[in-house]
């Protein structure tokens, strides 16, 4: 699993980096061909002002597996719940991926 982080109108730290990294890699555990080598993972970690403050932070998150694209986007007033709440967003997506690669394999 290849994983991108594009960051903008922000500078991220190293820390926050590492807890991106480790955030985005559980989510290998809920299918195994996110774990692929062919998997790449694009987070694009964004900051704007705006008047609502619950708006500042978005996040959108893209996995590119084997024969499918998922995309997920959050919004949030700080990093790491923006991030928490597009995980949990593209986490469904993941089951249904799961469970359509293994119909079509008990098809086979």
């Amino acid at each position: 699993m290849q994983v991108k982080i594009i960051s903008q109108n922000l500078n991220l730290s190293d820390e926050q980096e590492v807890m991106i990294h480790e955030k985005v890699e559980k989510l290998s555990t809920y299918a195994a061909r996110i774990s692929d080598e062919s998997t790449e993972i694009k987070v694009d970690v964004s900051y704007k002002q705006s008047k609502s403050p619950e708006d500042s932070y978005s996040c959108k998150l893209t996995l590119f597996v084997p024969g499918d694209t998922l995309r997920a986007e959050g919004r949030s007033d700080s990093l790491r719940s923006v991030l928490d709440e597009t995980i949990e967003k593209i986490t469904g997506q993941i089951e249904r991926y799961k469970n359509k690669t293994q119909r079509i394999n008990e098809h086979k």
